[in-house]
């Protein structure tokens, strides 16, 4: 970006980090956040490297996509090697391939419903880590001094719990395991540890993956009541997303993304 004169983002710096001393997560969610991370920006390089047309470009997010893909998988080993890849939801095995008869596969809004597919318990379960892992970051960061930020933060945790409510209810309604939390791996006590702009900007970026996956599982799965709840919960997650941006403007917070400018001689 520099060759090309382009003007950087504001950093973050060492200034963002209050207390560098304190241990704020646990190793297990560090491991689980580090996957959760990990796992939205290979989606991010993946598509990056796959429109740009500039071959430096092309080459440094092949760069990142392998470092993020070797990332993710030592965080998985690392999850089975400590017992954080729970519950194990085993799938019976199938002789053949059976074909769909009826409609019946796509489910109804209301009334008797098919069991769940292995696809949608894998999103399910997929969604539900991912939300748990944002309502623990929301959570710790609500204890920063600025109320305007901090009940920002307190309503994403209050979204994302009944978020998790609705997720666990689709698995006790199949007699499924119970997904874990994950409050007592987050130090919630003391001062704030990180800058206001610091957590408004993860937050933001969090919130705008969790968004795509709600929308992913939405449109991917058969059974429609299961799309109907996460396009619900998607719409309560754009409307937080907007909401977030819109504080970051107001406490100048916000680097401006380069826009179009038409060529009025054109």
């Amino acid at each position: 970006m520099n060759q090309a004169g382009r003007v950087l983002p504001v950093p973050f710096t060492e200034q963002d980090i209050l207390l560098p001393n304190d241990k704020y997560y646990s190793d297990n969610f560090v491991i689980l956040l580090k996957y959760k991370l990990g796992q939205d920006a290979l989606n991010l390089y993946v598509t990056s490297l796959s429109t740009s047309t500039n071959p430096e470009v092309r080459a440094f997010y092949k760069k990142l996509s392998q470092d993020t893909a070797e990332l993710v998988e030592k965080c998985i080993e690392l999850m089975v090697k400590r017992g954080l890849h729970q519950p194990v939801i085993h799938i019976p095995k199938s002789d053949e391939v059976e074909r769909a008869q009826t409609k019946k596969v796509l489910g109804k809004f209301i009334g008797e419903k098919r069991p769940l597919s292995a696809p949608e318990v894998l999103q399910i379960q997929n969604n539900f880590v991912s939300t748990e892992v944002l309502k623990e970051i929301l959570r710790s960061f609500s204890k920063t001094e600025t109320s305007e930020i901090r009940e920002h933060f307190e309503r994403g945790k209050d979204m994302c719990s009944k978020h998790l409510e609705m997720m666990q209810a689709k698995f006790e309604k199949e007699e499924l395991p119970q997904m874990p939390t994950w409050e007592s791996e987050v130090d919630t006590e003391g001062l704030p540890h990180f800058s206001d702009r610091l957590m408004m900007f993860k937050v933001s970026l969090m919130v705008g993956a969790i968004g795509a996956r709600y929308g992913v599982t939405a449109t991917a799965t058969l059974r429609k009541d299961i799309g109907a709840t996460f396009s619900k919960m998607m719409g309560e997650v754009v409307l937080y997303a907007e909401d977030s941006a819109a504080l970051m403007i107001k406490n100048n917070m916000f680097d401006e993304p380069p826009l179009v400018k038409l060529n009025n001689n054109i």
